[in-house]
């Protein structure tokens, strides 16, 4: 890649961008996500069953009685397991 006089030719600082960036940029991603994973467990994932519930409730899939009865056993459940 060097020449004797200690320039790149044309194509060689293209080829070399290219590799670095197929080197760090993987590297960066599972840095990132991993990161991410660590600061905001809860993100990116589909939640807790309560804040399903909570959700379900908003979006008025259920009714007030129903949405109670949820987080009551879901309580239970989470007191005796």
């Amino acid at each position: 890649m060097w020449h004797w006089h200690g320039e790149w030719n044309s194509g060689e600082w293209l080829s070399m961008s290219i590799m670095m960036l197929l080197v760090w940029l993987p590297i960066l991603l599972v840095v990132g996500l991993a990161l991410r994973s660590l600061i905001a467990p809860g993100r990116g994932r589909a939640g807790s069953a309560e804040e399903e519930a909570r959700r379900a409730y908003a979006r008025g899939d259920i009714d007030r009685e129903h949405f109670q009865q949820i987080l009551q056993d879901l309580r239970e459940h989470r007191s005796t397991g």
